[in-house]
């Protein structure tokens, strides 16, 4: 009895301090779940901002003239499919083609030389790489357009691992000019067999991106997807081209902020009808390439790119862990404010799906997929510790 009396104030003690323990986990996994919740919602009300592709109004006369620009390093596998689909652009106005063979060692110079053999309209230009302090593609990009001279009202900038359909170009000008942009971009939708990258990486990712790049160019960044970019030749001469971002490797944001930054209206458009790309797969190189965009994002920092991974991974599983605990607990109030982030989580993941033609069936697991994709930041901070995060062999 005396040993039960001296114990009943420890475990009066022991259990104020479990109360006050499951208040403060309670309390904070509300907060993540309401924080959670708002980057939803933010998703949803970007992925309205995106603009439908228009199509073109027929029987325009007078089509702009278009200089097409498509950096490619050691593109072999993909080059041939690329080129197919822009030489047979149906825009009916003058096109001329740059291909910038950056430092390939595969057979991507021999392909391009091939096409150009038989169409004039494209030009094959060599370069050995970049020159210190520019990044590879940037300089390819700006040798390109160096090459191509005066010519082109507008210029298009194509990822090698793209195929367009014939009537991408036409309606990317049409939509330019329905919304009076001077910049549009278009993500590339998947191609035929595409591996798990998109319904398991694309959604996050998209989101994640959106956070601090937004579609109509309002946000603290404009948005801009490097597969695909037609700039209109003055805006860009305006910004001081590709050399006024030399050293970028977030080069399509860079772009379109630098649009936006000097008066010009910037717009991301649904064109992944009318342009897959083959770049994000398989699934490893899909990682790496949303590794090397949020590396460059964050500018090599490996404390920010550790506070986004985890805070990403908190965040994303914030929902599940608040219904959990709220059963547990038996705090109904936790537990449903649980079910409603957890259903604005998948909200989200279904709109960004939807408009990368993902697999919108996962929407319910957008928790896991929102905290796998914190491992892509993690790896990239690994990678940025190390001196080790690069690109097709390039720092």
């Amino acid at each position: 009895m005396r040993n039960r009396g001296r114990c009943g104030p420890f475990r009066a003690t022991l259990d104020r301090v479990a109360s006050r323990s499951s208040r403060f986990l309670c309390g904070a996994l509300a907060l993540a779940v309401a924080g959670s919740a708002y980057r939803s919602a933010r998703t949803v009300s970007r992925t309205r901002l995106v603009v439908p592709l228009h199509r073109a109004a027929p029987g325009r006369d007078f089509p702009p003239p278009v200089t097409a620009v498509v950096p490619a390093r050691d593109e072999a596998a993909v080059l041939d499919a690329c080129l197919r689909g822009i030489r047979r652009q149906t825009h009916g106005g003058e096109l001329r083609i740059v291909l910038v063979d950056d430092g390939s060692t595969d057979g991507t110079g021999d392909i391009a030389r091939a096409h150009a053999a038989v169409d004039p309209r494209l030009a094959v230009v060599r370069v050995d790489g970049p020159p210190p302090g520019w990044t590879g593609k940037v300089h390819a990009m700006h040798t390109g357009v160096e090459h191509a001279g005066t010519s082109g009202e507008w210029l298009l900038f194509v990822d090698a691992d793209t195929v367009p359909a014939p009537d991408l170009l036409e309606r990317l000008l049409a939509t330019a000019e329905a919304v009076d942009a001077d910049l549009v971009s278009t993500p590339a939708g998947p191609p035929a067999g595409h591996s798990v990258t998109w319904p398991l990486l694309m959604p996050p990712g998209l989101q994640l991106i959106g956070e601090n790049a937004a579609p109509d160019g309002r946000g603290r960044r404009a948005f801009a997807i490097g597969h695909c970019i037609l700039i209109r030749r003055s805006y860009y001469e305006k910004t001081g081209g590709w050399a006024a971002l030399a050293a970028r490797r977030n080069e399509d944001v860079a772009i379109a902020t630098a649009v936006r930054d000097h008066g010009g209206t910037t717009r991301v458009v649904d064109g992944l009808d009318h342009v897959t790309t083959s770049g994000m797969d398989p699934f490893a190189r899909g990682w790496a390439s949303f590794r090397k965009s949020f590396v460059a994002g964050a500018g090599n920092s490996v404390p920010v790119l550790v506070g986004g991974g985890l805070g990403q991974i908190a965040l994303s599983l914030a929902a599940p862990a608040a219904v959990l605990t709220g059963v547990r607990t038996r705090t109904p109030a936790l537990a449903g404010l649980g079910l409603l982030g957890w259903a604005a989580q998948g909200l989200a993941h279904e709109r960004a799906a939807r408009l990368m033609r993902a697999n919108r069936l996962l929407a319910p697991l957008a928790p896991l997929t929102g905290a796998l994709f914190g491992g892509v930041l993690l790896d990239g901070a690994v990678r940025a510790l190390r001196g080790a995060s690069t690109w097709k062999g390039r720092a």
